[in-house]
């Protein structure tokens, strides 16, 4: 045969080996006698797997044992538990004389499967190394996880930068001075465009009256929810004679009245009590509400303009101070049905009007 041939990792008896060489070489001879000395130059080999210790065969091929003999049966017992005693032999025909030599011993055998298990194992195919889909999963997980932070990482970036020029602005536009040569930094800007836009309090007589049962009661006013405009019910009377009468009812206890502020007709503002306490004007709503009583001069209780300025200016500023809304602004009227302010509870459309310019209400530029 012209190539050796290799058979599979299961081991070889030996008495089936002995066998197989004793009928190869009896068909060599066959041939050999039938076809005369015409391939005596050429060579044959086979290779065989047999198990056994190799000092018990000649390399010749000379010493055989026998099928069925007790040495045969001892090297099957030897050899039939797999691959401890694996050797490969080649029989081979060179010049008429058939000789066998050992190719690899057991050790030889078992490195070779350990380098290449697949090369020994024919049925073994090469299915290649397929990754568990368990891995695949977690692979794919940190891929992603991985997009995210570079997409976290650069969002980040950018913000800093974001902040970083914005900062830089500032501080070029504190520490130079602007096209006009005013010279004032950009925090001066600023704080004067907040001022501006904010309402001022208008110019007030402070004049609080003395603490009393009947006035001034010195009960704190823990919050204000609501601003109520009064009249005095005096026409032709002016700002201080209504603070004088709310300072004598101490004196004639006739009756619990006082207002937090008091307008006169032509356009003065004084406060009789603090904002911090309560004020005996609306009955129910003593607890969370600031008064402002209104002087007036003619008898249908209409407000002179100065008086009304002066009003809507004073809504406006507690408007703000207080955070308060156009529906937190009432009439002594709306609580309780007493007519007051006469004129805006006969007239709504003129209510409606104050209402509406304190809501549009703008301070004037200096």
């Amino acid at each position: 045969m012209g190539q050796a041939q290799r058979s599979d990792r299961r081991s070889v008896p030996q008495g089936r080996a002995d066998e197989w060489r004793a009928q190869y070489t009896a068909q060599q001879r066959r041939r050999q006698s039938g076809t005369g000395n015409s391939r005596s130059g050429t060579r044959d080999k086979i290779s065989l797997i047999s198990g056994g210790n190799s000092q018990n065969r000649a390399g010749n091929g000379t010493q055989r044992s026998r099928p069925g003999s007790a040495e045969s049966t001892r090297r099957r017992g030897t050899s039939d538990g797999g691959l401890e005693n694996l050797e490969l032999w080649e029989i081979s025909r060179e010049d008429n004389t058939p000789r066998m030599m050992r190719l690899a011993d057991s050790g030889q055998v078992r490195s070779g499967q350990r380098r290449s298990g697949a090369r020994l194992n024919p049925d073994c195919r090469n299915i290649g190394n397929p990754r568990p889909v368990g891995s695949i999963k977690q692979r794919r997980a940190r891929k992603r996880r991985l997009n995210l932070y570079r997409i976290f990482v650069f969002l980040m970036i950018g913000v800093c930068l974001i902040l970083i020029y914005q900062t830089a602005g500032a501080i070029y536009h504190m520490v130079h001075k602007d096209k006009t040569g005013s010279g004032r930094g950009i925090i001066e800007i600023v704080s004067e465009k907040i001022e501006t836009s904010r309402i001022q309090p208008p110019a007030v007589i402070v004049d609080y009256l003395e603490p009393n049962d009947f006035s001034r009661p010195g009960t704190e006013l823990k919050k204000i929810e609501s601003v109520f405009v009064h009249y005095t019910a005096n026409p032709g009377t002016s700002a201080a004679q209504n603070r004088s009468y709310f300072a004598n009812l101490a004196e004639t206890q006739e009756r619990s009245a006082s207002a937090h502020f008091i307008i006169g007709y032509e356009g003065e503002l004084i406060q009789c009590i603090p904002l911090e306490e309560q004020a005996y004007a609306v009955a129910t709503r003593n607890g969370d509400s600031v008064s402002i009583e209104c002087c007036y001069l003619d008898e249908n209780g209409e407000f002179t303009q100065e008086t009304y300025d002066t009003l809507v200016h004073t809504l406006a500023w507690l408007k703000q101070e207080y955070h308060l809304s156009e529906g937190d602004i009432l009439r002594h009227y709306d609580c309780g049905g007493k007519k007051c302010p006469l004129y805006y509870v006969e007239h709504e459309d003129a209510w409606e009007k104050l209402l509406a310019d304190v809501e549009n209400y703008r301070p004037e530029k200096p």
